[in-house]
């Protein structure tokens, strides 16, 4: 019996160990091989990813990438969009019965500060049934919606007639009015791009892949919400519901990602940036909380990138930290916790899994990448000498930055108008002004907001914006 005990002692010993030691490798900071050949750890997280701070504990190289596991709307077509005073039972969205839709998508653009009168939206409107025709060309499968917001001047509610019938030439187009603002003051650059997140709000869709409305696809997207979402006999999903790019200095580009809306991520999505609006009226200039941003104090350990070498930090300093490319990385780094995020030559998925933040990268580097096998741009030269990657999404579209936007140049005259991109655009636009039997017209002007978005027109917009009751769309 003495004998028989020890070996059972024995045998206990030698199982717990073997526990222990597994624990242990389990959470250690050294990463391990996965069963899926790609590098892989997990480490504890100390708060839920809902509305509270992460804390990570993993060291990277800073020599080298990590390699870790992982109101009032008026509309065409347009599906359901969810409204700022949504609740989840409401009619407009799914309940928490209804089935989600499954591989349902859509690309989504905005034009705001539209006016008849000005016409100074009239370039964005033209490449936005551009870009559905060269995705309908490319036999995407994907919706395209145009959000469009009136100008607070606007004699009328809707575009011209005209510009209408051009962007309907193409089947995929679905044309969606924004309410427009209730005062001049609310009509500016930060107060466009957060209302990109209204994407949150199309609940007919399952994913929405945003492209600023001077971003002119080469090739079809398509294969990005399909990686996210495929079929159930295709196997698993390669890359996240959320989706996102980094830039050159910013860890996360404004003009280019996908997000899986919902009723629920629409209203917290609204109150997180009405949150730090609140904030914003308590705070010294520029009113803005570099170390917090949107919420979340960054750990060393955690420290965001861009593109360029030595662009990381810990603080929300980045260009538009405070506005659309802040709020976007708050968004799927730390309020959803699931994120897909490409950097040129890998993607780094972030996901929760019971409790933990899993990192998992994956190679993106040749024709085998997993961005790269489905693109059919891939390896050729991208539009930027800045970013000179044959990788997959960069080589598939163009963002058409600053004053190089083809409806401001001078087709015939100006040495610019006759590469490759810009003669695809011109040949594109030729195409659709036959289809839709309507000229569009162009004149040198600015557009309707600015370039970018500043810290004054920030903090008076947030200003008359609490004055009114958090309310931006009745008219003042």
């Amino acid at each position: 019996n003495r004998k028989l005990a020890n070996v059972i002692f024995i045998f206990i010993a030698i199982s717990l160990s073997f526990n222990i030691y597994h624990v242990f490798e389990l959470h250690s900071r050294d990463s391990s091989i996965s069963s899926e050949g790609f590098t892989a750890f997990e480490f504890e997280e100390t708060a839920a990813i809902f509305s509270k701070k992460q804390s990570f504990e993993v060291e990277h190289d800073s020599q080298q990438p990590p390699t870790l596991d992982d109101g009032k709307y008026l509309t065409t077509t347009a599906p359901a969009l969810v409204p700022a005073s949504v609740v989840v039972s409401s009619d407009t969205a799914h309940s928490q019965g209804d089935a989600m839709p499954f591989q349902k998508w859509a690309y989504a653009f905005i034009a705001g500060g539209c006016s008849r009168e000005h016409r100074n939206h009239s370039g964005f409107i033209a490449n936005i049934a551009i870009a559905a025709k060269i995705l309908h060309e490319q036999n995407s499968t994907a919706d395209v919606v145009a959000l469009i917001q009136m100008s607070y001047d606007s004699k009328h509610d809707t575009l011209s007639d005209d510009e209408t019938k051009f962007l309907e030439a193409m089947p995929n187009v679905k044309i969606k009015y924004l309410p427009r603002f209730g005062s001049r003051v609310y009509e500016n650059f930060y107060a466009l791009m957060m209302e990109k997140f209204q994407i949150l709000g199309l609940v007919d869709y399952s994913r929405v892949l945003f492209l600023d409305s001077d971003v002119q696809p080469l090739a079809s997207l398509d294969y990005i919400f399909d990686l996210s979402e495929p079929l159930p006999e295709n196997g698993p999903a390669v890359i996240e519901e959320n989706f996102i790019i980094r830039w050159s200095a910013e860890p996360s580009a404004g003009g280019f990602f996908m997000l899986k809306p919902s009723a629920e991520n629409y209203k917290r999505s609204q109150e997180i940036i009405i949150e730090t609006e609140k904030k914003a009226l308590d705070l010294p200039w520029p009113h803005w909380d570099e170390v917090e941003g949107f919420g979340h104090k960054i750990a060393p350990s955690d420290k965001w990138m861009g593109i360029k070498p030595k662009k990381e930090g810990t603080n929300w300093t980045w260009h538009g930290a405070f506005a659309d490319q802040g709020f976007l990385y708050h968004w799927v780094r730390y309020e959803k916790g699931n994120v897909s995020i490409a950097y040129q030559q890998q993607i780094d998925n972030y996901s929760i899994v019971d409790g933990k933040v899993r990192i998992k990268t994956l190679p993106n580097e040749d024709s085998e990448g997993i961005l790269n096998k489905p693109s059919s741009m891939y390896g050729i030269t991208p539009w930027s000498r800045h970013y000179r990657t044959k990788s997959s999404p960069w080589c598939d579209f163009v963002h058409y930055i600053g004053t190089g936007k083809p409806w401001n140049l001078d087709r015939k005259t100006n040495p610019k108008a006759q590469k490759t991109n810009y003669l695809k655009w011109f040949a594109a636009l030729d195409e659709l002004e036959k289809m839709s039997n309507v000229k569009m017209e162009f004149g040198k002007h600015k557009t309707p907001y600015g370039s970018f978005p500043v810290s004054k027109q920030r903090i008076d917009y947030i200003k008359l914006k609490a004055k009114n009751n958090w309310d931006v769309f009745t008219k003042v």
